[in-house]
């Protein structure tokens, strides 16, 4: 089966495993511990792969949340109030 995530470093591999397991959905994380041999050898990013490949469904719509979730916090904006420009 192929890859479910593709995670950008270990610690979000592992964030992503955790939020799947509070849903009751198990997975495997492959290529965490190469993270650390970066540089020397090929890049290999964590991937996260179904259990039970029944959950799919339920997995992908969960990811598509976490995603859709991070993109909104990603974007910052400045407390202080709306910009202005110099007259």
């Amino acid at each position: 089966m192929p890859a479910l995530y593709l995670a950008a470093d270990p610690v979000e591999a592992q964030l992503v495993a955790d939020y799947l397991a509070q849903h009751e959905i198990a997975v495997r994380i492959d290529g965490a511990f190469l993270w650390a041999a970066r540089g020397e050898l090929p890049l290999e990013y964590p991937r996260l792969y179904l259990l039970n490949p029944a959950d799919e469904t339920r997995a992908r719509a969960l990811l598509r949340e976490y995603e859709r979730r991070a993109l909104i916090h990603s974007i910052w904006r400045c407390g202080c109030g709306p910009l202005r420009t110099a007259r």
